[in-house]
């Protein structure tokens, strides 16, 4: 048992100490926070884009590398997740989610707006799911400019 958990510890060393010389990028993208985002469409033509958001109040635009999608949702807890996936398909709104590594600042402004949906009622998520979007929204503000 001991040869084991020593070769454990040795190759977990090896093997942290070759990421982190080799390739810092391994262990940093690891280390990210990802968050999940719902969205209802997405768009090569910006126009479309801005048409088709004018029928979710509150949503807004993400540039993803030329396709413009248009976000109804971001989260990073996995109960608000199941939450709000419920709250969208109750309302019957047709959503896709993908996934976006982000910064750690943006999950800490939206920790207390995810307790509130996880302790609110169904009447409060559209109030609270906006907070986020503004959150959001100003995040992705600097990556525009």
């Amino acid at each position: 048992m001991k040869v084991f958990l020593v070769a454990l510890l040795i190759g977990g060393i090896v093997t942290y100490f070759f990421a982190y010389k080799f390739d810092k990028r391994i262990i940093t993208e690891a280390l990210e926070p990802k968050v999940t985002y719902f969205y209802v469409g997405s768009y090569n033509n910006l126009d479309i884009a801005q048409n088709k958001k004018n029928n979710y109040q509150n949503a807004l635009i993400y540039n993803d590398k030329g396709i413009y999608k248009i976000i109804i949702g971001v989260y990073q807890d996995k109960d608000v997740i199941n939450l709000m996936r419920s709250y969208f398909n109750d309302l019957g709104i047709k959503y896709q989610e993908e996934e976006m590594k982000i910064n750690s600042d943006f999950i800490k402004a939206i920790e207390a707006y995810q307790l509130l949906i996880k302790s609110s009622e169904v009447s409060y998520y559209e109030s609270i799911n906006n907070s986020i979007l503004k959150v959001f929204n100003t995040y992705l503000e600097p990556y525009y400019k």
